[in-house]
């Protein structure tokens, strides 16, 4: 089993800003620097890579990682926290469902026209009915996601790429990655967006099969197969907060 990440912090320092990231040492060969929905910022380097090296490489981007986090600062206000009650707002694939809560004895999940009706033993129990809606989510990621994987990986794959496993499974602080060994992992929470966004995260994290790190590699391979990722970008952070 290979070592999990060894986790510290490191000050990244802009003129007279400054942010605390957290630092990952992991097996990757190369530095990523990821700004985070929330406005988080983690650093992946690779393990016995000297801390003062990893602060000048850092260093040299922080114009563009304070620019991301007062890119999200502007953004609208997160979603209230959802309390699974009937008339509430979901999202599923980009669209917005007002949310039905019924009583039955057959616990489920369907959509009625522009309705997520879940079907629950009680209606009043918001911890099942989070979990019904939860698991309805979670099928219909494998379905989705899966259809716009194989889409998506088509242009890598001419490019030599080996076609990598897919794996969908919740994550707390980011939509995707890649893993060392390969592996596109997806968010199962990115099943609310727009297939176009779902599309832009698998294209990221292929991306960086090829290019570790965000430099102009990545960002060149990414213009190429994708041209308006960027805008697809802030419309799936601004969508989903």
């Amino acid at each position: 089993m290979a070592d999990r990440p060894v986790r510290e912090q490191i000050e990244i320092c802009w003129g007279e800003r400054r942010v605390i990231a957290e630092l990952l040492r992991t097996n990757r060969r190369a530095l990523r620097i990821d700004v985070r929905p929330t406005g988080e910022v983690a650093i992946s380097a690779p393990v016995g890579e000297e801390i003062e090296e990893i602060r000048g490489r850092v260093h040299r981007k922080g114009a563009w990682i304070f620019a991301q986090i007062d890119t999200i600062a502007q953004r609208p206000e997160v979603t209230p926290k959802r309390r699974f009650i009937s008339g509430e707002t979901h999202l599923l694939l980009g669209r917005q469902y007002r949310l039905s809560i019924e009583q039955s004895n057959d616990p489920h999940v369907r959509l009625e026209g522009g309705r997520l009706v879940i079907s629950a033993r009680s209606t009043d129990d918001q911890p099942h009915c989070r979990r019904l809606l939860q698991a309805f989510y979670t099928l219909k990621a494998r379905e989705v996601f899966r259809q716009r994987f194989e889409v998506v990986a088509e242009p890598f794959v001419r490019k030599g790429l080996k076609r990598p496993s897919l794996v969908i499974r919740a994550m707390s602080k980011r939509w995707g990655s890649f893993t060392p060994s390969g592996r596109v992992v997806l968010n199962v929470d990115l099943v609310r967006a727009s297939p176009r966004l779902i599309d832009y995260v698998i294209c990221h994290e292929l991306a960086h099969a090829f290019f570790p790190d965000h430099g102009d590699g990545w960002r060149s391979l990414l213009k190429t197969v994708m041209p308006d990722w960027e805008k697809r970008k802030a419309q799936l952070e601004g969508a989903l907060r």
